[in-house]
Order: structure tokens, then C-alpha cells, then sequence
């Protein structure tokens, strides 16, 4: 690898000034034509963490992120002030069944989704994060939460008008949700630093596209102000039946 690439200690990195100096033109370019126009926040938001298990958030595996304490600890703010709210959560893991892994799609030509054992405990969501028990995990086979899965019928039900996309990876699961997100008619908020990727300036280069076209990126203690000032009781009546039923 060219000695351009490495940072002082010797490891794989890219220039931060100059991707900055791109994007402050790019921003240029976007807001004469339009983009990079605000969602804002609505009155009923649900978080949905993406592929935040151990195989993304802990070392040692094929898949994990860099920066994963950090990242952990930035969503950990944000979960906690869903949960002081009673704001639903729902975590999401991608993982394949028995020996043959007939439910693996052919995705896995690209990247090893065949070491994600759907009954490993690299699938569990990972501790950092404090999962709890009546939050629902949702098992998926690709890459958007949205894919194959009951989310935006579950997330309608409830009464949900905002979604809060917090996860792995910038450059493909969570692109994927946050555009499906917006799709499903959604008002979407990504937060700053709860977003992991392996290589370096993938993050930053997704959330600047996203928050151009897709979502709103916003800081984290400014979403953990919006969480606490929501009253669950703009939820649809029956969202502690519903949620038990997902779990």
C-alpha cells in the first residue's frame, strides 16, 4: 500500500482536511439545487439499531467495525433515553441457519455471510449496548432492515411517524435501511458517531450522501434532547401487546 494511505503509525488511513474541503463544496452545489433540506423531528419515534451484534461490535470476527467502543457508547446515549421515554426499540442481526445455510442469498458471493451463524453468539446484540429482554431482535438475510422482515408494518401500527437508524455498516446495512426508511414514509435521524464501517472514510463519506438526500445527521446529545421530551403515550394503545408478540 502506498506510504500516501498510512497515517504516522504506519496503519491504512485518508486524508480527513481534504474529504472536509470536498464536501464544504459539494454542500455548495447541493443547497443551490435544493438538497440537504430538513426532515425534522416528528411526535412518535422508534429506534432501530442495525447489525449491532457481537460480530460487528466486538473484535475478532470478519465483520467487525473499527471504532466499535465508540460507537457502542454514542448509541448506548441514545438507547437510554429512548428507554427512559418509552420510546419502541428494535435491534436487528443478520445471521443464516443449520449446516447448509439454505436461507444464504447469494449476497454471500461478495462478502463471508456464511461465518454468521444465526445460533453463534457472535450474533448476540452485542453488551455494550444493554439490550433488554422486551426488546424485539429482528433476524434478517440482507442488507436493509426493511428487506424480508415485518418492521414498517409493526412500526405503522404503532403509530410511528420518526426513525432513528443507529448501526453497522455505513456502506451498506444501514444506506440501505435509511433509504428503505425514507421510502416507507418515515422522517429519518441518523446520529452522529452511533454509525461503524472497516475501512476509513466510508463513514464520513455515507452520512455527508445520506444527510444530503435520505436523513437528517444530526449530533447525538441533540437527539437524546428530542428522546426526552417525548410522552409515550402518542403511541398506539396497544404497543406493549405488540412488542411482547415480536420478542
Amino acid at each position: 500500500m502506498s506510504e500516501n494511505f498510512k497515517d504516522n503509525q504506519g496503519n491504512y488511513a485518508f486524508d480527513q482536511d481534504l474529504l472536509e474541503k470536498a464536501f464544504a463544496e459539494a454542500r455548495k452545489i447541493y443547497k443551490e439545487r435544493g438538497f440537504q433540506r430538513r426532515m425534522g423531528f416528528g411526535k412518535a419515534p422508534a429506534i432501530t439499531t442495525v447489525d449491532m451484534a457481537k460480530a460487528w461490535m466486538s473484535d475478532g470476527h470478519p465483520f467487525t467495525c473499527n471504532n466499535n467502543d465508540e460507537i457502542c457508547a454514542n448509541t448506548l446515549k441514545v438507547l437510554e433515553a429512548a428507554r427512559e421515554s418509552g420510546v419502541p426499540i428494535f435491534h436487528t442481526t443478520t445471521g443464516f441457519v443449520g449446516k447448509e445455510q439454505w436461507d444464504l442469498p447469494r449476497w454471500d458471493e461478495k462478502i463471508p455471510l456464511h461465518t454468521l451463524d444465526i445460533d453463534s453468539e457472535w450474533m448476540d446484540i452485542d453488551p455494550k449496548l444493554k439490550p433488554r429482554s422486551e426488546e424485539p431482535v429482528i433476524h434478517k438475510k440482507f442488507a436493509s432492515n426493511f428487506f424480508g422482515t415485518h418492521l414498517a408494518q409493526t412500526l405503522n401500527k404503532l403509530g410511528v411517524d420518526t426513525l432513528i437508524v443507529m448501526g453497522a455498516t455505513a456502506s451498506a446495512c444501514v444506506r440501505h435501511t435509511v433509504m428503505d426508511s425514507t421510502g416507507y414514509g418515515f422522517k429519518t435521524i441518523v446520529p452522529e458517531g452511533t454509525i461503524g464501517d472497516r475501512v476509513p472514510g466510508v463513514v464520513e463519506w455515507n452520512l455527508f450522501d445520506m444527510d444530503a438526500k435520505f436523513a437528517d445527521v444530526l449530533p447525538v446529545n441533540e437527539v437524546v434532547d428530542y428522546l426526552n421530551g417525548i410522552d409515550d403515550n402518542v403511541y398506539n394503545s396497544n404497543k406493549s401487546q405488540q412488542l411482547k408478540q415480536m420478542t
